[in-house]
């Protein structure tokens, strides 16, 4: 692939699957058509719009073409791939830019921060990051009927990123996690993990009674520990911010 060729700004808008593959599908399109969509529209994203829509049928062998290009000619695979799982509304025309801007530039365009294309797509990706690291260590499991479930909230699609932990973790177990804002699933049974899309929400069964006592125990514990006299909330909000809590046993009201 090649980002050489003048591109222009087209007047009419992407509709794809909402997938990584028909997303690389739409960036093959562009290339290659040498344009710019005014927007990029997954199916959750459509609404009346003044544009022409083009619907981009997703094509695994031109998706597996152009993901190859971005991991061998700009070393931007973790880039595009954990920035496409933003939440933010504009991703995909952030990480379009990005490529045409990459692919001119060369293998060195990751780097070059200077640039709005890089530093936008850089900070996609950074977000969603920051958000898995903070799950990993937020996310509350509740038993009930001999599975653990959980429920967060998150701004990002961040099962993809987190499963691979509690499934590297918790290899034995049988486990869910909800993801009650993009009505997404992880479930992880007998080894295996995959991620459903719901289309409706999913309500999990209330707690067992012995895991309603542990939860009050475990917060009571954490009540326990803290000194009033070294409460400092802004500290406290910076390393767990407030958004975190309803999905938290210790902090959030009880049920």
């Amino acid at each position: 692939m090649s980002g050489k060729s003048p591109v222009r700004q087209a007047d009419l808008i992407y509709g794809y699957d909402g997938t990584l593959a028909g997303f690389y599908s739409c960036v093959f399109e562009s290339f290659v058509r040498r344009e710019i969509p005014f927007a990029i529209w997954a199916p959750e994203d459509e609404q009346p719009a003044l544009c022409p829509v083009r619907q981009i049928p997703t094509a695994p062998d031109r998706a597996a073409r152009v993901r190859r290009a971005v991991r061998s000619k700009l070393s931007a695979g973790q880039t595009v791939e954990v920035g496409f799982l933003s939440g933010q509304e504009d991703k995909e025309l952030i990480l379009l830019r990005f490529l045409h801007y990459g692919f001119g530039a060369g293998p060195g365009a990751l780097h070059q921060l200077g640039r709005p294309e890089v530093a936008d797509a850089c900070r996609l990706s950074r977000q969603v990051l920051w958000e898995v690291e903070k799950w990993q260590g937020f996310v509350r499991f509740e038993e009930s009927g001999g599975m653990l479930g959980a429920v967060i909230h998150p701004k990002n699609h961040v099962l993809p990123l987190l499963g691979r932990h509690f499934c590297s973790r918790m290899p034995e177990e049988a486990f869910l996690i909800y993801d009650a804002v993009h009505r997404e699933a992880l479930v992880h049974q007998q080894g295996q993990a995959r991620i459903l899309r719901l289309s409706a929400p999913l309500d999990l069964p209330r707690p067992s009674q012995k895991e309603s006592d542990y939860q009050r125990l475990w917060k009571r514990f954490y009540d326990t520990l803290a000194i009033d006299q070294r409460r400092n909330e802004r500290c406290r909000r910076t390393h767990c911010p407030k958004r975190f809590w309803a999905d938290m046993t210790e902090l959030r009201d009880p049920r």
